[in-house]
């Protein structure tokens, strides 16, 4: 064996440092449990956030594409969820027209926010026209758009 000419001493130290390292690892191994418990609370508590505010909630490229959606804007386009939403609205567009999604989308970028006839495509085909307030959010390259049923304002 190739500790047989080790002294004991040598060995001693090298088994304290190995219980060292478990020890190291096991204190990290549990922290990283506790940041991952909260980053999914914390996650949840988002989705709760979004998923139960009285709007629906939409995140758009530039281009149109959809990147999130909450469960109400889902539900105002007749899809059954976000990733619903997302899948078949990203392929077959979320605005009635290109030109109204050119509108809607650019009022965010031109610091004019508010839309009060937004033409969107509904799940069936037909046209859905909602109030939304849309926002720039300039570090992704994004827009938050904030969709309302005008049926429901007092």
């Amino acid at each position: 064996m190739r500790d047989n000419h080790r002294p004991k001493q040598d060995l001693v130290h090298e088994v304290t440092g190995l219980r060292k390292q478990i020890l190291d690892l096991k204190e990290a191994m549990v922290a990283r449990r506790r940041v991952e418990e909260a980053l999914r609370n914390a996650e949840a508590l988002l989705r709760s956030l979004t998923d139960g505010a009285p709007v629906g909630l939409c995140l758009f490229r530039r281009d149109g594409t959809p990147l999130a959606a909450n469960g109400p804007f889902a539900r105002m386009l007749g899809y059954d969820s976000p990733a619903e939403l997302q899948r078949i609205g990203g392929v077959l567009g979320i605005f009635a027209t290109p030109e109204e999604q050119s509108r809607v989308l650019g009022s965010a970028w031109a610091g004019n926010g508010s839309v009060p006839n937004a033409s969107f495509r509904h799940k069936s085909g037909s046209r859905v026209s909602l109030g939304a307030l849309a926002s720039a959010c300039a570090e992704h390259e994004a827009v938050t758009l904030a969709v309302y049923d005008h049926s429901l304002q007092g």
